[in-house]
């Protein structure tokens, strides 16, 4: 947590900061961040609810300043830190020779116990080409590590430090089972003394056993006993050896020096056998296969299975050739050398691996069968490969399509033409075909004089132009992305998740089918589902139906059906940039209860795709079964009344959700995955098996949540008037124990419901209380949408009748909201709403009423409504 003024005070004169400087400090620790991140170069961004800091903080990036953040909550140095605190001037040389000064926004300033100061942190993989494009101000120092002068120079002027870091500092195992075991550091648990003792008690007679062992050596053993001492620190393991989830490997020690002292015994010395054991070797990463007493089976990363013979082996082993590495260890494959063997034929690829085995005899000084001047070739081409590529493999490759005559045939005058005629008109948002730019081409060279390329050979230079960046350039970066290369992940990153609950994704689609009104049978248009999905096990977590199209108030309703199901939310919930995701009324629902929100990158579907998947997989498995779905509606000109989905229709939206909800929760969850192996209901279930139940971490489904999912208003909070009660969105609520209240004049907590405005909820003297508005009779049952169309139209008959401001008392609301039931607006949100009801009904209850009596509701207003002053009611952001 944060220091306290007098704590802060007290470590300021320790570390002797001049007055400036701590003022300068003062004022980064009261105010905000000076910006907002923003999802750049195809970021992931997000809010990290800090435990720490006690407040959500702002990430630009899930693989860099994330990663960051979880380093920072565990170092025991760091005191606080703040994202995005100030801007500082960065004055150095350019690389054409002038002065420049750059202002630069540092990542974290963050406060330890014997110095303060900005850290910026950068990719590892780009800092090679900044060094090179401003080397004034990136540099590499001797150790490794990279250095920022011109911050530095700023900094020291203030007594204070700057840092650059990289995210090579990162071990990206560690990282998960940081992220795995934070609900057991992050939050309290309740204690287990006896089993507790009982695990210690073990580990000291018996260091290093493995987790599966202690748990199969206890069997009532609870596994969250375990993840609650090392998150804790009572208990040791290496947390960038393997992930938690895999109990066979996770080595358990009551020291944290009997970790390190395993580790170095374990670099240092060969286990007897290495079978499916990771080793490095020339440049790439080998997988143990078979461990055999004559020969050894080694799969590569990319390319053919290696019969190494067991001498072979022994003798790159004892010379250091080939190591052992963990699962945390990146590979040491280039992107040249994986292009390279992407391309390699299978056939190419068994031939050098018998070329590997004849040179690994010849350079041993034993005979083979191969000639010896073409292993001695083999050798020296190994060798200039190694140096070349840091991977000798690949000049045993044999050359065989590349035979042939390879020099360029095309006069170079014209090769340069065809090239600009490619840049200037191929290249170029008009999408001109192919056939076109040629005959532009070909008068071009006509004009000056050159002989102009074949067709084929200009299809053949236009197929190797056509690059991601000019598919961007001629149909937009979104049509460019199908053609987009995939990332490679390795072993140290689960694609979704390592246990459920870890990362789940939430969404809306619209529904491929037309329901109809329980009361007059007529079409009502197209269904929104607004589904939670759990990415380890791809089961549904929630699921909502409404006419509405997505909003805050679809999301609140998506996050009470999971509470209600399962009683937890999500760790990490990964959201598009939606208005709804971006609201105040979310972020604040998700920080309260430990929810990471990660925002992915506009236009991308790939990184939704599990539930983008899932909306496809509904939509051919249930939708295209029933009456009134929409398929005919894709090809409108061939459609005719017969097979008109809005005189199909049948399913009312009570009706239809019911069966949804059952499809969701019982059919699809009891069906193989492809992806899995088996269903999401038995991968949910071993997955919480082996990750723990983290009943700590448990939300009661109460009265007290239901209100605290509840939005706000814009300032949160609402002047209390002991005899009168609040103003919520316009309207004037009260209960009768405000008329007793300590805190009448001062500024209470509110809320309010969004499907019924004749409720709204108020913090007074320590207790929810939830009140009715003046207007009940008025209010009673419309939503906040409906509301704001009943206001709208007020201020347009006002604006018709030009008064600017009017009065109005309840008899004219009445009277008011009477002339309008004939409005087909209204008409139509009322249906819509009418429908919904049985749903939410069926989530949250029936509506509780108890406490509007009749008594306690006044129905003439105690003064005049002013309309001008009431804000319009739409999307809450």
């Amino acid at each position: 947590m944060k220091m306290t003024s007098e704590a802060f005070h007290t470590w300021s004169q320790h570390l002797q900061l001049t007055p400036e400087t701590e003022a300068l400090i003062s004022s980064i620790r009261s105010s905000r961040p000076i910006r907002h991140v923003s999802g750049r170069a195809s970021n992931i961004t997000g809010r990290y609810p800090s435990p720490k800091m006690g407040v959500s903080i702002q990430f630009e990036s899930d693989r860099v300043e994330f990663w960051a953040l979880h380093t920072l909550e565990r170092d025991d140095d760091v005191l606080e830190y703040y994202e995005q605190s100030s801007r500082i001037p960065l004055s150095y040389q350019a690389k054409s020779g002038r002065r420049t000064t750059q202002w630069h926004t540092p990542d974290f300033f963050v406060l330890r116990r014997e110095s303060a100061g900005w850290e910026e942190w950068k990719q590892e993989q780009t800092l090679a080409s900044l060094a090179e494009a401003q080397p004034a101000r990136y540099q590499s120092a001797a150790n490794g590590q990279w250095r920022c002068p011109p911050g530095e120079r700023y900094a020291e002027q203030l007594g204070l430090t700057y840092r650059f870091r990289s995210s090579a500092e990162f071990r990206p195992l560690e990282i998960q089972n940081l992220k795995f075991l934070q609900d057991f550091w992050a939050h309290e648990v309740p204690p287990n003394e006896a089993q507790e003792a009982l695990v210690l008690a073990h580990l000291q007679a018996h260091p290093g056993i493995l987790l599966s062992e202690l748990l199969a050596a206890y069997p009532d053993l609870s596994v969250d006993v375990i993840w609650t001492l090392l998150g804790t620190r009572r208990v040791f393991t290496d947390l960038s050896a393997t992930l938690l989830m895999r109990h066979e490997s996770v080595a358990l020690y009551a020291e944290a020096t009997q970790v390190l002292n395993a580790s170095q015994s374990k670099m240092a010395t060969f286990p007897s056998s290495l079978a499916a054991t990771l080793l490095a070797w020339d440049g790439r990463l080998w997988h143990v296969e078979e461990w055999g007493e004559e020969v050894v089976q080694l799969r590569p990363e990319i390319g053919e299975i290696l019969a190494l013979p067991r001498v072979e082996f022994e003798h790159l082993k004892q010379e250091g050739s080939l190591w052992i590495v963990g699962e945390a260890d990146p590979s040491p494959m280039t992107p040249e050398v994986r292009q390279i063997l992407v391309k390699a034929g299978s056939k190419a690829q068994r031939a050098a691996n018998q070329r590997m085995i004849h040179m690994l005899a010849y350079a041993r000084g034993e005979t083979t069968t191969a000639p010896k001047r073409s292993v001695q070739r083999w050798w020296k081409a190994y060798q200039e490969a190694q140096e070349r590529h840091r991977c000798g493999y690949l000049g045993l490759l044999d050359r065989v399509a590349a035979r042939g005559n390879r020099n360029q045939r095309i006069e170079p005058a014209s090769l340069q033409l065809l090239e600009a005629a490619l840049q200037a008109h191929y290249a170029a948002p008009q999408g001109k075909s192919a056939a076109a730019v040629y005959r532009l081409y070909r008068e071009q060279c006509e004009k000056l004089g050159l002989p102009p390329v074949s067709q084929p050979t200009f299809y053949r230079v236009r197929a190797r132009f056509t690059t991601n960046e000019v598919e961007a350039k001629r149909r937009g970066t979104r049509a460019a992305y199908a053609s987009q290369a995939f990332s490679w992940l390795d072993q140290a990153t689960p694609r979704h998740g390592e246990r459920p609950f870890a990362f789940a994704h939430l969404d809306h689609t619209e529904l491929d089918i037309v329901l109809v009104s329980s009361l007059t049978g007529k079409p009502l248009g197209k269904p929104w589902a607004t589904l939670l999905t759990d990415a380890y096990s791809r089961r549904i977590l929630a699921c909502y139906l409404t006419y509405d199209p997505p909003s805050y108030r679809s999301v609140m309703m998506a996050l009470r059906v999971c509470v209600q199901r399962h009683q937890r939310l999500p760790q990490e919930c990964f959201v598009d940039r939606g208005p709804e995701f971006g609201s105040v009324y979310f972020e604040t629902l998700l920080t309260r209860h430990a929810v990471t929100k990660k925002d992915r990158p506009t236009a991308q579907p790939r990184m939704g795709s599990v539930i983008e998947r899932l909306f496809g997989t509904a939509t051919t498995q249930l939708l295209h079964q029933l009456s009134g779905n929409t398929q005919a509606t894709k090809q409108p000109r061939q459609m005719t009344r017969d097979v008109d989905p809005r005189r199909l229709a049948v399913w009312t939206l009570e009706r239809f959700a019911a069966r949804f909800c059952e499809y969701a929760y019982e059919v699809y969850d009891q069906m193989d995955h492809p992806a899995l192996g088996q269903s999401p209901r038995e991968a949910f279930a071993q997955g919480m098996q082996l990750a723990g139940m983290r009943t700590h971490r448990l939300i009661p489904y109460s009265e007290e949540f239901l209100i605290l999912s509840c939005p706000t208003t814009r300032t949160k909070y609402a002047k209390l008037d002991a005899a009168r009660g609040v103003v919520v969105n316009g309207l004037r609520y009260y209960h009768p124990l405000m008329r007793f209240s300590k805190e009448a004049g001062k500024p209470v907590e509110v809320r309010y419901e969004p499907f019924d405005m004749s409720r709204a909820y108020a913090f007074v003297d320590g207790q929810w209380l939830t009140c009715a508005a003046d207007a009940f009779l008025q209010v009673q049952g419309r939503s906040e949408r409906e509301w704001g169309l009943i206001l709208d139209e007020w201020r347009e008959q006002q604006r018709v009748h030009q008064r600017k401001r009017v009065g109005i008392d309840s008899a004219r609301l009445a009277a008011f909201l009477e002339g309008m039931l004939t409005e087909e607006a209204l008409l139509s949100q009322q249906q819509r709403d009418l429908e919904g009801v049985a749903i939410r009904e069926a989530i949250v209850g029936p509506t509780n009423r108890a406490s509007l009596e009749a008594s306690d509701i006044d129905l003439e207003m105690d003064d005049e409504l002013d309309l001008t002053t009431l804000p319009t009611l739409e999307e809450y952001r």
